[in-house]
């Protein structure tokens, strides 16, 4: 496991550079040899930094760029790069928002004093919600995702590309029914990110969804420029959500997998049990001829002279209980 006090520093350093870097860029902020710093990154993992190889292109790149380039890899055959996205799994409380929870494992703070907006936050104090991270609760919560020494900016910046409440809100008729719009009779004039909520959570399991993976389009970019989201955040969102939607969908197809391969070999287990079986088992013989040979083998009786009033029965052919049983009847004069 890597060190938290460096992870926690290369999350400061990343986030005050607009949370993400070239993997040259950070190593010139750290004192940490390039082979150190790379086994940091791996060892921490993508749940905590993406480190993706990317294509370098001349001039500047846009957001859908920028955002498109972690997806497609350096296979172009051209020079490449390694960029560090700050990643974390730290989150604002929903229901701290409504004033319905007093402490848990999320931060809480005032969701539009962290965009910008809370109309109190020049005088704070007046804010039924915290504007203050080093509250009691933040700092624990910070703590026990090993961030230490954040600044509230820094802290902005992380929150912004990875906590999907910070974005606007998704409409939820566009995200029904399978038309272009779902069932949003707005279509371009909503106020409303069309994009698809599953993904937005890292939780869509479709791997051809019908509704819209895209944050950085001209639609939604205009939505966000309107409402004054910090676009490079988005684009960091963008890269986050890509990553971690191949990520579950590769889980997924591992999964499946590895159910069909269990089902195939039990289905041959099964088989194979039912031909041995069938090829041990003995010829079947039947009732009626097992008891035909008891009635020949009693039927055996040779009495063909009476000697002093006694029947005389051959004994090697008939059972003692059924030559006793004659001697009685004949005795008894039954016969």
């Amino acid at each position: 496991m890597a060190e938290p006090t460096v992870c926690s520093f290369l999350t400061k350093v990343l986030c005050a550079n607009g949370g993400r870097m070239f993997l040259q860029d950070l190593r010139g902020n750290v004192e940490l040899s390039e082979a150190r710093l790379r086994a940091v990154l791996r060892q921490a993992g993508p749940e905590r930094f993406l480190l993706q190889e990317v294509e370098m292109r001349e001039g500047l790149w846009d957001a859908e760029a920028e955002a498109a380039a972690g997806a497609a890899g350096a296979g172009g055959g051209g020079p490449s790069a390694w960029r560090v996205v700050a990643v974390s799994s730290v989150r604002l409380c929903a229901r701290y928002q409504r004033g319905e929870c007093k402490a848990c494992d999320q931060l809480h703070l005032c969701r539009r004093h962290m965009l910008g907006k809370c109309p109190n936050r020049d005088c704070w104090s007046t804010c039924t919600l915290s504007h203050d991270i080093h509250t009691p609760v933040n700092i624990q919560v910070l703590k026990n995702h090993g961030l230490f020494g954040l600044n509230e900016a820094q802290l902005r910046i992380l929150l912004l590309q990875n906590d999907p409440c910070l974005l606007p809100e998704v409409c939820l008729l566009y995200n029904k029914g399978e038309a272009l719009y779902g069932y949003c009779n707005l279509k371009d004039k909503c106020n409303k990110f069309h994009v698809c909520k599953s993904f937005v959570r890292g939780e869509c399991r479709l791997q051809k969804c019908t509704r819209s993976h895209q944050l950085i389009h001209a639609a939604a970019l205009k939505l966000l420029q309107d409402q004054g989201l910090n676009i490079p955040s988005v684009v960091n969102f963008q890269i986050i959500s890509t990553y971690r939607h191949m990520k579950l969908h590769k889980m997924l197809e591992n999964k499946d997998n590895s159910t069909a391969s269990a089902e195939h070999s039990q289905g041959v287990e099964k088989q194979g049990v039912h031909v041995a079986g069938a090829a041990g088992a003995s010829p079947p013989v039947s009732v009626p001829a097992q008891s035909a040979k008891k009635s020949c083998a009693a039927q055996k009786v040779i009495a063909s002279e009476c000697c002093a009033g006694v029947w005389v029965v051959p004994l090697p052919t008939l059972e003692t209980d059924i030559v006793l049983d004659l001697a009685e009847d004949f005795s008894g004069g039954n016969v």
